[in-house]
């Protein structure tokens, strides 16, 4: 099955009517499985079959719900779409700050929806790499708008004096690319340094050393304070 890059109703898209009861539950409990399976492991090790156990349901009953892999996998990313929706809702909040304090803004609450959906940043990553007809799916579907707000940003706080001029598209890979750091590694620095980096402090703490080390070396000393 070929993924199309245009946004387009799924059977997670449908009236409530259509899905409640027994079956929207196991159907729910399916795309949570995937969606976990997805992140950690990649599209192309899962196997339907995985899922269906870690689901803790028969193969038939998920051929039932999900046509195929390419079906679930885009059922199971709709479960992202609410997070970063809610994420652009907080960033509007903060529309009347100067560009560059809305960039800083935006990244803390970046950071802290890594921590509360490690899958987004994982999936990311995963396609980000392999690149594709799922990427631009997503893209497409559920970060896309997003980044490109992101890029606006950076770029209105380069064109207001307040950012060195670096294209734009990098500075906001690079915020992204520390914002899922820890949460991405997180069992790395458990088996090679003993430091768990997922509890309260611990992420208090990679919040602050992300935004004010990396923005620190972005932004052009000596600007007007009333701009930052």
């Amino acid at each position: 099955m070929t993924l199309s890059n245009t946004a387009i109703a799924t059977p997670d898209d449908r009236p409530a009517a259509l899905v409640t009861g027994k079956g929207a539950r196991t159907r729910e409990r399916i795309r949570e499985a995937a969606l976990d399976l997805f992140s950690r492991l990649g599209f192309e090790r899962v196997t339907m079959g995985e899922i269906a156990r870690v689901a803790e349901v028969s193969q038939p009953t998920l051929h039932y719900h999900f046509a195929d892999k390419d079906d679930l996998w885009r059922a199971a990313m709709h479960l992202l779409r609410q997070s970063v929706e809610d994420e652009e809702r907080l960033i509007d909040a903060a529309l009347d700050a100067a560009p560059v304090v809305q960039l800083k803004i935006a990244m803390r609450h970046f950071l802290r929806l890594a921590w509360r959906c490690p899958a987004l940043g994982r999936i990311v990553s995963l396609e980000g790499m392999a690149g594709g007809e799922r990427l631009e799916w997503l893209v497409a579907n559920i970060i896309g708008r997003r980044n490109r707000r992101l890029v606006a940003l950076a770029q209105a706080a380069i064109d207001a004096g307040q950012l060195k001029p670096f294209p734009p598209e990098q500075i906001v890979i690079l915020l992204q690319t520390g914002a899922v750091g820890a949460t991405n590694l997180a069992p790395l620095m458990r088996a090679n340094f003993g430091y768990d980096p997922d509890t309260e402090a611990a992420r208090r703490r990679y919040e602050d050393l992300i935004i004010e080390t990396l923005t620190a070396g972005l932004e052009i000393r000596g600007a007007k304070e009333e701009d930052r």
